[in-house]
C-alpha cells in the first residue's frame, strides 16, 4: 500500500490516542485500586471517558474516511458497518494497548507521565494492529512503515499538545 495508505489506515488509532488525552477528570478504569504489588493497576491516566471519547472519535474518523475515499478503504466491498467496526477496533485497540503499557509501567515503578521510550510510541500502535487484525491485516511493508513513522509522529504531536496545554509533558 505504501506510506500514505499506511497512515490513512492507522489514522483512526492516532485520533483515538490523541482524543483520549483531551478528556480529563473522569473515573479511572482501575477505580483507584491497587495491584498485588501495592501500586495502582493502571493509574489516573486511563479513564472511562478517555476510552469512550477515543473510541468514538476513531469510529467517526473511519466513517469520514470511508465517505471521503471509499476506494482507499482497506477492506474490499466495505459498508458503513465495516467502516464503523474497523474504527472501533483501531480505536479501542489503540487505547487497550496504551492501558496495557500503563499496567506494565506501574509494575516497573514508572510513574504516570514518565517516559518509556519506544513503548510509549508503539503501545497504541500494537494494540490497534492486534485488534484490527480481527478483520484486516495490513501488508508487512505497511506495518514496518508504521513502526518507523509512529514514534516521529507521536513525538511531534506530543510536543504540540504540551505547548497548547493538552499534555503536562512533551512525551
Amino acid at each position: 500500500m505504501g506510506l500514505l495508505a499506511a497512515i490513512w489506515f492507522i489514522l483512526p488509532a492516532y485520533v483515538a490516542n490523541g482524543g483520549a488525552c483531551a478528556i480529563h477528570n473522569t473515573k479511572p478504569v482501575d477505580g483507584g485500586r491497587l495491584a498485588w504489588d501495592g501500586r495502582r493497576i493502571v493509574g489516573d491516566g486511563v479513564t472511562y471517558g478517555g476510552f469512550l471519547a477515543g473510541t468514538s472519535l476513531a469510529m467517526a474518523m473511519s466513517l469520514v474516511q470511508f465517505l471521503l475515499a471509499p476506494e482507499l478503504f482497506p477492506i474490499a466491498d466495505a459498508s458503513y458497518a465495516d467502516a464503523l467496526l474497523l474504527g472501533f477496533l483501531l480505536g479501542f485497540g489503540a487505547l487497550f494497548g496504551d492501558m496495557t503499557e500503563s499496567f506494565f509501567k506501574r509494575r516497573m515503578g514508572i510513574a504516570r507521565g514518565r517516559p518509556l521510550p519506544l513503548l510509549d510510541q508503539w503501545d497504541f500502535l500494537i494494540g490497534a494492529l492486534v485488534f484490527a487484525s480481527i478483520i484486516y491485516i495490513p501488508p508487512v511493508t505497511d506495518i514496518v512503515i508504521l513502526f518507523v513513522l509512529t514514534p516521529l509522529i507521536h513525538y511531534g504531536t506530543n510536543v504540540m499538545s504540551n505547548k497548547v496545554g493538552l499534555k503536562d509533558v512533551p512525551w
